[in-house]
């Protein structure tokens, strides 16, 4: 198989942002929601840690369940996001904006497992240190998934 052109390092971080401001804004406003809900349907009781229906629901002991569960959001939404998006569609909103997509090494879609690992090393931007060392100057996240970002016209 013919060799794509392989996505710059500066698309990956520029559409690595625009993803970003994607996530937060869903991740806040599913928070937010789930708060909302959490409050209006009491699986709080609000009394027992002194706060009522119109303070904030972080004012919950952190050590909670709940508020264990509320921060599970901010790890869960974006693993959501970014897997359903490279299986589905091979790219994200920010890929799609700046031409690039995911492909498997043979160059086919990328599985659920492979979209995993990937977002799993991805975390923190810590896998782009790896192209320093890297003989193909892949990103770790591309080499342990087996996977790779090209550009698409």
């Amino acid at each position: 198989m013919t060799e794509l052109a392989r996505a710059s390092l500066g698309k990956r971080i520029l559409a690595i942002f625009y993803d970003l401001l994607i996530v937060l804004f869903l991740s806040f406003i599913i928070t937010l929601i789930v708060q909302t809900l959490i409050i209006q349907l009491n699986f709080v009781e609000l009394e027992t840690v002194q706060i009522s229906k119109t303070e904030s629901i972080s004012a919950i002991p952190s050590d909670s369940a709940i508020n264990s569960f509320l921060k599970s959001l901010w790890l869960t939404i974006p693993f959501l996001y970014f897997v359903y998006y490279w299986t589905k569609q091979d790219r994200t909103l920010g890929m799609k904006v700046w031409k690039i997509k995911a492909v498997s090494s043979n160059q086919l879609a990328i599985t659920w497992l492979q979209s995993a690992i990937r977002f799993t090393f991805s975390l923190f931007g810590l896998g782009y240190l790896w192209m320093v060392i890297d003989k193909d100057n892949l990103p770790l996240q591309d080499r342990i998934s087996k996977t790779r970002l090209i550009k698409v016209d």
